[in-house]
């Protein structure tokens, strides 16, 4: 007798096969029928961890950024403000680089919110944690003197634009080397706001 598979894997093959079919179809032409043949489930089984395609995508992009989550909490375990951040900015830079399935898919994303309400309130709580962090972060390096002060939320804010913005112009010119841009990164993010104490 096969084991039946637990609500937390059913889930999480469901979501996997809907990225791949969002993907494929995009979002307007994918139905809940074709999810649920991408997933091998019954299309009532489906509806039964599922009311419609919208909460597939959000518990998607869910599942997405817990990638980000993992790389803040690593942040913070580094030695100083400035490694933490600079650690946030490759490794952020890279997995969205080296993972092309999941960046498409963060910009199909992008492109629904808007017509979302959902989405776009995730996106919302998304965002206002990723300034927060940030904002935290800068803070932080001012009070250890690593940073002079400055406005933390303006750097938080600017830099989660750059990061993200940086994505495309990477993806579309290939002569923007990974190495360089992280030195530009650290150059205007860093640098600027060292003491001379830190440096």
């Amino acid at each position: 007798m096969v084991p039946r598979k637990s609500r937390e894997v059913r889930i999480n093959e469901i979501t996997e096969a809907a990225i791949d079919v969002f993907l494929e179809k995009g979002y307007e032409s994918t139905t809940m029928e074709a999810i649920a043949q991408k997933a091998g489930v019954s299309k009532g089984g489906l509806y039964h961890y599922f009311k419609g395609k919208d909460m597939i995508l959000i518990q998607a992009n869910e599942k997405i950024s817990t990638k980000v989550e993992e790389l803040m909490e690593k942040a913070l375990e580094c030695s100083s403000v400035r490694e933490g951040i600079l650690y946030y900015i490759e490794n952020y830079i890279s997995y969205w680089l080296e993972n092309p399935r999941e960046t498409a898919f963060l910009f199909l994303s992008m492109a629904k919110m808007l017509e979302n309400p959902d989405l776009l309130k995730y996106y919302k709580q998304y965002t206002a944690d990723y300034i927060t962090f940030f904002e935290g972060a800068f803070t932080m390096g001012v009070q250890l003197g690593e940073f002079k002060a400055h406005n933390a939320k303006a750097s938080a804010v600017t830099l989660m634009a750059a990061l993200d913005g940086v994505l495309g112009y990477m993806l579309f010119d290939e002569d923007m080397v990974i190495d360089e841009v992280i030195q530009y990164f650290e150059e205007k993010f860093i640098r600027s706001i060292e003491t001379d104490k830190s440096s």
